[in-house]
């Protein structure tokens, strides 16, 4: 669909999908920042628009949303709540520019409370690996008059149902936005990024918990449904 060749050794594709990098950079650090850090980055500085001052929520850490926590940390978010139920990810939430950790929605919803005096969060970014339609009601509950919800989550494409208040929705000038690779284009964002990690301004070590053989392939989907990396890596020898 977008030659990313799923696990093939080599793939032919069109030069318009290609994007050089440099030699500095490593291939298995390269490769993240063809969809997982776009994606969450992206959501949280365009889509979701986080601002210098603001307090967002991350809902999901894993490739996607740690990303979108290092997004907010380099768009200037004073607290950022990282919402996770497990808890080897809340404890490495930190690393990448998480204030605050929380098990659940629930949980978030009481700290963020209590940070904020009551407003919620300016923004939050729903990032979990399947979006249920049940989830976007208490989302919403996170965030302030005027706040945006971003989604960057992939729903089963049945999914046509959800429960949201209508009512909050307009009384509280609140926003649902959508979000596609982080709302940019390829040839904009990867060498911004790449960028930025050169400078340390955006890490991309951290985030690449183990690298695989082919031959591991299952071991890599194994551990990434028990939630015991954050990105993991195949690598070709």
């Amino acid at each position: 669909m977008t030659y990313t060749g799923t696990f093939a050794q080599h793939i032919v594709c069109p030069a318009d999908s290609l994007i050089r990098f440099g030699g500095d950079i490593s291939p298995e650090k390269a490769a993240i920042v063809g969809c997982a850090v776009p994606t969450g980055f992206g959501t949280a500085v365009n889509i979701a628009d986080v601002r210098v001052g603001d307090v967002v929520a991350v809902i999901g850490t894993g490739g996607v949303g740690m990303n979108a926590v290092q997004g907010a940390r380099v768009a200037g978010a004073k607290a950022i709540i990282a919402i996770d139920p497990v808890e080897w990810k809340r404890e490495q939430a930190p690393t990448f520019g998480a204030t605050h950790t929380a098990a659940s929605v629930e949980e978030a919803t009481e700290l963020i409370t209590s940070l904020t005096h009551g407003e919620m969060a300016d923004r939050a970014i729903l990032t979990m690996g399947v979006v249920e339609g049940e989830i976007i009601d208490p989302a919403m509950g996170l965030i302030s008059k005027n706040g945006i919800l971003a989604i960057a989550g992939v729903s089963a494409i049945t999914q046509n149902q959800t429960a949201l208040s209508l009512f909050a929705l307009a009384m509280y000038q609140r926003q649902i936005r959508g979000s596609l690779y982080g709302g940019w284009a390829p040839r904009a964002s990867i060498p911004l990024l790449l960028d930025l990690y050169r400078t340390g301004d955006l890490l991309l070590d951290e985030l690449v918990t183990r690298t695989y053989a082919l031959e591991e392939i299952n071991q890599g989907y194994k551990d990434m449904a028990e939630g015991r990396n954050i990105r993991g890596v195949l690598v070709y020898d």
